[in-house]
């Protein structure tokens, strides 16, 4: 009789049952694995009938996966699940929960060694005493796979007669119909066939040695599986002459890559010189429709920087930082929470205007990523010329200029935001998001502006 798993799983399904039934928890089992499984509770008499249970599909198909690990622990495994899926009917929700943490691992596994069973199986041609092919395979899975893995070759070779044998078990395909039978001895099996020799040939003219990557071979294809396959004679040669193959292929990536360090060398000695400060950048094309460059303003020495996004239009009328709307609210804000704007450092992430027609407005258009990390380089030097002790952000692009961080303010504002120079960075809503914000959100936008420009002072104190 075939005794894998199948009959295992039956067995511990059919104890399971009424141990569930009687709501006895798994610290009070340990489970057996042999002819009969064995709780180790109270007298096994004393268990009452089965009452009926609801268990989901989708767990029961996770304890029949894992019960083809091989591995004790699993049956321990398994009732725990059960025992807490009747409690927490959401339990598999829970990802990172231990329990369900290594099942998914184990049927992981499980699933896996199925693929390989799927691809590693050769059959050999034998002759029975009428003189009619059969064919036999010899795989030796990691977990008990068998039962998993045939419904696959009964599709692919529905009309031959075969046999797959493994240490668990043989699995025999006669007649259109599958049955588990008793692994014979391994020795009376064929080791080899007519075709074998075809077949390396075969292996052979369709392996492109040239493509091989030695590493990945061996992961996909460990070796424990090559004293079955018949090309496994050719695999240490292949191995060998791809090998040769791939080491050429790095050291003219190697090469390669040199040659494009170069380039790029070259690249950056024909870039323009920049030395005339942000009005003569042209690291983007933001400046292509701008009046002009708006730079920072403040105090040299101030405690405080604050960063904002990038010039408003009357900013860029006037060449001066948060003049306009905003600016008279950060100013009104800065009041509030007893900071002098004479006493900070104002400055943008972005020096530009960048905006779109409506009419005869110009209206505010975000700068993306890469119009933020260009002009990078005047809010660094600008960090490098005051020192602050505290950078304020006001707004997403401003704390992805100073952090590299895409974070919302929100969730941001309560972080703890080192800066590279080692100041402190504090989070908060840029002035314009509360002029463009629903008027009852408004208000609240407006006081968290205001508690964290008055945690930056306290913070600059």
């Amino acid at each position: 009789m075939y005794s894998a798993c199948v009959q295992e799983f039956a067995q511990w399904r059919d104890v399971a049952r009424p141990l569930l039934s009687a709501n006895i928890a798994p610290e009070e089992m340990e489970w057996r694995t042999g002819r009969y499984f064995e709780p180790l509770a109270s007298d096994s008499s004393a268990v009452p009938a089965a009452k009926p249970m609801r268990l989901s599909r989708q767990l029961i198909d996770l304890l029949d996966t894992i019960s083809c690990y091989r591995h004790d622990g699993r049956w321990d495994l398994m009732y725990r699940l059960a025992w807490r899926s009747l409690r927490q009917p959401h339990l598999l929700e829970d990802a990172a929960d231990p329990d369900v943490h290594r099942a998914t691992q184990m049927a992981s596994a499980v699933d896996r060694e199925v693929h390989k069973m799927h691809a590693f199986v050769r059959f050999r041609e034998m002759t029975d005493e009428q003189g009619e092919s059969k064919y036999f395979a010899w795989f030796e899975p990691t977990h008990e796979t068998l039962r998993r893995a045939v419904p696959f070759f009964c599709k692919r070779f529905p009309n031959m007669e075969w046999m797959i044998a493994t240490p668990d078990g043989t699995a025999l395909w006669q007649n259109g119909e599958l049955q588990f039978v008793a692994t014979p001895d391994k020795s009376t099996l064929p080791k080899a066939d007519a075709h074998e020799g075809l077949w390396r040939t075969y292996y052979r003219s369709i392996c492109n040695v040239s493509r091989i990557n030695p590493p990945a071979m061996r992961r996909e294809m460990p070796q424990r599986y090559w004293r079955n396959l018949p090309e496994s004679v050719e695999i240490q040669t292949l191995l060998r002459d791809g090998q040769a193959s791939f080491d050429q292929r790095q050291r003219e990536a190697m090469d390669m890559e040199l040659a494009k360090a170069r380039a790029m060398q070259r690249a950056l000695a024909d870039l323009p010189d920049y030395s005339g400060g942000p009005a003569a950048c042209r690291r983007c094309d933001i400046w292509r429709h701008a009046t002009q460059a708006v730079l920072g303003e403040g105090s040299t020495s101030a405690a405080i920087m604050l960063v904002g996004e990038q010039p408003g239009d009357e900013e860029d009328l006037r060449g001066r930082p948060f003049v306009g709307p905003a600016g008279r609210l950060l100013d009104d804000a800065l009041k509030t929470a007893g900071l002098e704007r004479g006493e900070l450092y104002i400055t943008n992430a972005v020096k530009h205007f960048k905006w779109q027609p409506r009419g005869k407005r110009r209206l505010h258009k975000r700068p993306d990523a890469s119009e933020v990390a260009a002009c990078n380089h005047w809010l660094d030097a600008e960090l490098s010329q005051v020192k602050p002790r505290i950078i304020v952000a006001l707004g997403a692009s401003a704390l992805r200029a100073v952090a590299g961080l895409t974070d919302s303010i929100e969730s941001a504002r309560q972080l703890q935001i080192p800066h590279a120079s080692g100041a402190q960075i504090v989070c908060t809503y840029h002035p314009s998001a509360i002029l463009r914000a629903d008027p009852a959100n408004a208000g609240q936008l407006r006081t968290h502006l205001i508690d964290d420009l008055r945690r930056a002072r306290e913070l600059a104190d």
